[in-house]
């Protein structure tokens, strides 16, 4: 396997910097030189990286599912079976739940979803969390007596949807992070039953 770049090493290391600044300004606020001065490098070095800023934001959102993806692999990776996997996963989101604000990436990119480019960031980057939820709660749904199961595929869907309005709650302040995390807990597992 070829070893990385220079320039794939440092891109990977400034990003989340970059991340950061487009959850703290969104899309249109942030500034390459703004990008520059918090990653503590000349913008010319940012152009060497990304052609150009929406470059960069696009790379963020990438960056949103490869976050989430590998606290979850982190989480599950040392644990035999797959059988409470689900579960492991609903009890660290309804904790962690939008703490790091990578929900604020994603809804700037929803604000900018006219741009042909950042809306394909976004399908593809929904469909790759479809697809690793739907491979976590798959083997985990079982129907409870007289009830049929509701497709993992359908299950993943809801489950998305539920971390969007859990991500609102918390952006708003809606509810208290006790109340957050029981509503996400209880809600979500109703759907991977």
């Amino acid at each position: 396997m070829p070893r990385p770049s220079q320039a794939e090493r440092q891109r990977k290391n400034l990003l989340p910097t970059v991340c950061q600044a487009f959850r703290d300004l969104g899309y249109r606020r942030t500034t390459t030189a703004e990008l520059a001065r918090r990653c503590r490098v000349r913008e010319n070095i940012l152009y060497r990286l990304w052609p150009d800023k929406k470059a960069m934001f696009l790379a963020a959102i990438d960056d949103v599912f490869e976050r989430r993806a590998e606290a979850w692999s982190k989480l599950l990776e040392d644990r035999p079976g797959r059988a409470e996997a689900a579960e492991r996963l609903v009890a660290y989101e309804a904790k962690h739940q939008g703490e790091f604000g990578f929900y604020r990436v994603v809804f700037t990119a929803l604000a900018e979803a006219d741009d042909d480019e950042i809306r394909g960031a976004l399908v593809r980057m929904y469909r790759r969390f479809h697809q690793l939820v739907v491979r976590q709660i798959e083997p985990h749904g079982k129907p409870r007596a007289n009830r049929e199961a509701l497709p993992a595929e359908m299950g993943a869907w809801g489950l998305i949807g539920l971390a969007t309005v859990s991500n609102i709650v918390r952006e708003l302040g809606l509810l208290k992070p006790r109340q957050r995390q029981a509503m996400f807990r209880s809600v979500a597992r109703r759907l991977i039953e």
